[in-house]
């Protein structure tokens, strides 16, 4: 083997060397998928049993989850108007969430709930879980 086919073999190794290093990272059980954030959550594609509180409503008024799953509630309201999501029959309360804030609620009973924003009682939306 000439030097010329040695040298260019050699960087052709070292090349795919840092290539299987920089994508071992990628696979590592070390690595970590981080959970979206509120922003996150309030952009783009809503993603399942997510409410988005947008201004003086909840999207979709209406969720439905399956028995022990859990819904999310994310405030998307622009500036500093704060919201809650509070159940009817007290099951979950969420006290102020201010804006990008994420409240999750496990729903480990099948039925119809029914709930409210505490400072703007005229807000109302239902979770169904089946």
């Amino acid at each position: 083997m000439n030097t010329k086919a040695l040298f260019s073999y050699a960087c052709s190794l070292f090349a795919a060397l840092v290539a299987v290093a920089g994508l071992g990272g990628c696979f590592s059980e070390h690595a970590q998928v981080l959970p979206p954030t509120g922003q996150d959550l309030c952009t783009g594609t809503q993603p399942a049993n997510v409410v988005r509180i947008i201004d003086f409503g909840f999207t979709p008024s209406t969720v439905t989850v399956p028995r022990g799953g859990t819904v999310r509630w994310v405030n998307c309201s622009a500036g500093a108007i704060q919201h809650t999501s509070t159940a009817d029959g007290g099951a979950w309360d969420s006290k102020l969430l201010p804006q990008f804030t994420i409240f999750e609620q496990a729903m480990p009973t099948a039925g119809t709930f029914a709930y409210h924003c505490n400072p703007h009682p005229f807000m109302k939306g239902s979770v169904v879980v089946q």
